[in-house]
Parts: C-alpha cells; structure tokens; sequence
C-alpha cells in the first residue's frame, strides 16, 4: 500500500469493509432513500470493458445475455484500486467485499462472474 500515493481512499479490511457496506445500504449513514441520488449512471468505457459509475458508486454491468431467465437488475458498490471490491445486490439482498490479488482487470472479471453467478443460484 506504500506505493499508493495518498487519494481518499480507505485501507482497511475484508470483514470492516463488509459492515460499512451493510451500514451504507441499510441506511445508517443517510436515509436510504438518498441511495437513489447517487445513480447518476454515466458510461466511463466503452464495451467491452463496460464501467459505469454514479455519485461514489459504481454499477457493475449486467447485461441481459448473462442471467436471460432472470434478469439481475443492478449490482452497485465500487472496485478498489488494488482488486478490493465491495457490492450489493437489492434484488437478492446479498453483499460481497474481498480482494482479488491482481490489478491487470483478471480478477474483476472472475470477481464478477462469481457475483453473477451467486446471485442467479438465489434468485
């Protein structure tokens, strides 16, 4: 983390991360209709690498293709800049946080599809 030069960002853990991530969605820190505002969705890459991100979240794209059965209709939270991830899903009301180990995009692709595929055992 030493060679990260100082952003805002938070260092911290998995497990500390995983309840700021409850706390948020639930409403503690602001009314939990606030979340709302902060779906600003715009476009930052093209496909294939599709990001979309809003007021201080980010939405990760599902499209159709990958749940045809049972559409997923958002999964927001935000990537670290070091493959630390924290989401959420409101139609399952499941939460994921971790770290990836790798910071060349690989393991937010399989850290997506594994989101994906969680999500649509449940649905």
């Amino acid at each position: 983390m030493t060679s990260i030069a100082a952003e805002g960002g938070i260092v911290s853990t998995a497990d500390e991360v995983m309840i700021f991530l409850k706390e948020f969605f639930k409403g503690t820190f602001f009314p939990k209709e606030k979340i709302e505002e902060l779906k600003q969705w715009n476009l930052v890459l093209p496909p294939p690498g599709t990001f979309y991100i809003g007021v201080g979240l980010s939405k990760m794209p599902t499209p159709r293709i990958m749940s045809p059965l049972k559409p997923i209709n958002e999964i927001i939270g935000y990537w670290g800049y070091t493959g630390a991830f924290a989401w959420y899903n409101s139609d399952t009301d499941l939460y994921f946080s971790g770290t990836t180990n790798q910071t060349n995009g690989s393991g937010h692709t399989a850290t997506a599809n594994a989101i994906v595929k969680i999500i649509k055992s449940v649905l």
